[in-house]
Parts: structure tokens; C-alpha cells; sequence
């Protein structure tokens, strides 16, 4: 079975401070150094760090870096863990590590890192993925959490009954009185499909995620609304759900393409969906921009891509910092403006549209 990534780098560094290489006091490698000796992404070499912290055998101290503890030395300890008594263990939930290094997730604990930098606590990221959230709150050492997955509704109201401090990054449960921060999907649909609008497209297709998610039900209302405010008869063939990814957005566009249901316009509310509408698109002798407009949403593909992609950026790295930002507010009871924050999206316009 092959040892994770994050957990060789762990290993390596637990056996050098083991054999004096980093010495209590000493500063060890920071997490972008570290990705680049192993060959990793930086939040591999993140999970690594963190999980030593959290274990008692490195600390971190602002504008210094990661220190080694003087293990050999219990009043050290336990005057370190005094002194750092204060300091709120924060922890990332994910669901599980597969993701991590993911352009969305990676965005938005960069966005968590960055702000961590003036807002002092420890972090941690935990995986979700075999726990119950009972066994879960029980087992783990933190003092709040930033939720970056989707957690049945029954997970979300056991950490609020257990008066856990917690932040639902790009999620939320409408109604209930919870901490989230969200990109607002409804203003990036509408603006989508009116910057379309303007370019001559009618025929506009809204290419979602799959059917249970939070942002497929918003984009179809956004839809709906703004469909009818440009006085555009809605085809319902053309509010298309599906898997997120490449594979994803080809499989549901060329089912689409079969059906004789061509558009001229397509707004995909993820870049990689994006990119399966433009495979499944050449796929059928369709050339985008010349005979189809397609704008993605997220702005994560790099500039390898075969294509410069008109799409949004979703202020994901920003999302993170907010995250943690109303997440100090609820460790520190502080009053806040606003519990659930909304940011608003921006087009960056490439060449995948053109007018029509």
C-alpha cells in the first residue's frame, strides 16, 4: 500500500528532529520549501506541518516560522503549551485528501493560510471521510472549524448543538442561523448569460453541476429569472445538471448535442465542465468561438490548456480568508456585521465568446 505523500514528509521530518538533524529551538524547512524537496503541492507539505503541530513535536511563531519542542525537557513543554495556551486550534474539514490539491480546495486553504498570517491560531486539516460527526468531535483536537465539504444537514446541526464554532465555506443552510461565506452564484448566472445576451446569443445553455447541489437549484432559479427579464423563451432542455469535471460537462453535452438541441452559448458553473463542452463540442465539428460561446466559473485552469477560457474568477482565496476571519470573531465573541457573507464573482473575458 503506498504511504501518502503528506505522511512521508511527516515521517522524514519526525525522524531528523529524532536524530538531531533540527534541534529544540531550530526552525525546520518552511511548507514551500518543503514541497519543493519533496516534489509536492504545498498544501501536501501544509497537512504534514500541521499534524507535527498538533502533536506536540514543532510550533509555529509568527514572522519566525516552525520550531522544534525541547521534548527531552517537560517544563519546556509545558511552559510552551502555556504560553500558547490562548492560541485557537483551528482545523480545515475536508472530506477526504484526494481532493486537496484540487485548483478549488487548494484556492481556498491558500486563501485560510494567507489570512492565518494576522490572525493567530494553529492549524490542522481533517478528513471527514470514515467518521461520524459525533466520533468525530470526540476523537479531534480543535477549537472551531472551517467546513470545506458538504455535510448532511443532521452533521451541521449536531456541531451547532454542540456549540462548536464553525464556518460553511461555499455552503449553506438557508434559514438556519449559521456562519457561512458563499460565492453568489445567482449574480455570476445572470451576468453570464446577459454578457451572452449582448453578444447576439438566444440560444444560451446553463450547463450546472449535479442535481443535489446547493448551486445547481440557484443557477436554475437565476435562470428562470433572467431568461425572463431579456424576454427569452426558456427551453428547459438547455438547464443541463451533471458531473463536475471534463468528463462530466462532455458526456452531458454531447447527450445534449444527440437530443438536436444545439445552442449558441454556454455558461458551465465550473471551468472543467467548461473544458468537456469544448471536447465534446469539437467532437462534432462545432469551433468555439466561431460557432459556440462557452464561459466557465472559477478561473482555475492553468496556462497549459489548449484554450484561453472566458470565465469567472470566484474569489476563492478571498472566500478563505473570510472564512477564518468570521471563524476568529465566533473563538473570540466578537460581534459581527453579518454571519453569512456573500462574494460577488468576476468575469475575465478570454476568447471563448465571440458575438453571434
Amino acid at each position: 500500500m503506498s504511504i501518502p505523500a503528506y505522511k512521508q514528509i511527516k515521517d522524514v521530518l519526525t525522524e531528523e528532529i529524532r536524530q538531531g538533524k533540527y534541534k529544540p529551538g531550530a526552525v525546520i524547512p518552511s511548507v514551500n520549501r518543503l514541497s519543493e524537496m519533496f516534489g509536492t503541492s504545498r498544501n501536501t507539505a501544509v497537512k504534514a506541518v500541521s499534524d507535527l503541530v498538533h502533536e506536540g513535536i514543532v510550533y509555529t511563531v509568527q514572522g519566525k516560522g516552525t520550531l522544534v519542542r525541547d521534548l527531552k525537557n517537560p517544563k519546556a513543554v509545558l511552559h510552551k503549551r502555556k504560553e500558547n495556551s490562548t492560541v485557537p486550534n483551528v482545523g480545515i474539514l475536508l472530506a477526504d485528501f484526494d481532493n486537496i490539491d484540487h485548483p478549488y480546495m487548494s484556492s481556498i486553504i491558500k486563501g485560510v493560510y494567507e489570512r492565518a498570517k494576522t490572525i493567530q491560531c494553529n492549524m490542522k486539516i481533517f478528513c471527514i471521510n470514515n467518521y461520524s460527526i459525533d466520533d468525530f468531535i470526540h476523537h479531534e483536537n480543535f477549537d472551531g472549524l472551517i467546513v470545506l465539504t458538504v455535510l448532511p444537514y443532521s452533521s451541521v446541526f449536531i456541531l451547532k448543538q454542540n456549540k462548536i464554532p464553525f464556518v460553511l465555506a461555499n455552503n449553506d443552510i438557508y434559514g438556519e442561523d449559521i456562519y457561512s461565506v458563499t460565492v453568489d452564484i445567482f449574480a455570476a448566472t445572470c451576468e453570464a448569460i446577459r454578457y451572452l445576451y449582448n453578444l447576439g446569443h438566444r440560444d444560451i445553455c446553463v450547463m450546472a453541476g449535479p442535481h443535489h447541489a446547493r448551486s445547481t437549484s440557484i443557477s436554475y432559479t437565476a435562470y428562470k429569472h433572467i431568461m425572463a427579464e431579456l424576454d427569452i423563451e426558456v427551453n428547459e432542455a438547455f438547464f443541463k445538471s451533471c458531473d463536475y469535471g471534463v468528463n462530466g460537462g462532455y458526456e452531458a453535452f454531447l447527450n445534449l448535442m444527440q437530443t438536436g438541441n444545439v445552442p449558441t452559448a454556454v455558461f458551465a458553473l465550473e471551468d472543467y465542465i467548461a473544458c468537456g463542452v469544448i471536447k465534446a463540442a469539437a467532437k462534432n465539428g462545432l469551433a468555439v468561438p466561431k460557432d459556440l460561446s462557452v464561459i466557465g466559473n472559477g478561473d482555475m485552469l492553468n496556462s497549459s490548456q489548449d484554450y484561453s477560457l472566458t470565465t469567472f474568477d470566484a474569489q476563492l482565496s478571498e472566500l478563505g480568508g473570510c472564512c477564518l476571519e468570521l471563524l476568529d470573531k465566533q473563538l473570540k465573541n466578537e460581534p459581527v456585521k453579518k454571519n453569512k457573507v456573500s462574494l460577488r464573482s468576476k468575469l475575465v473575458e478570454r476568447a471563448t465568446c465571440s458575438k453571434k
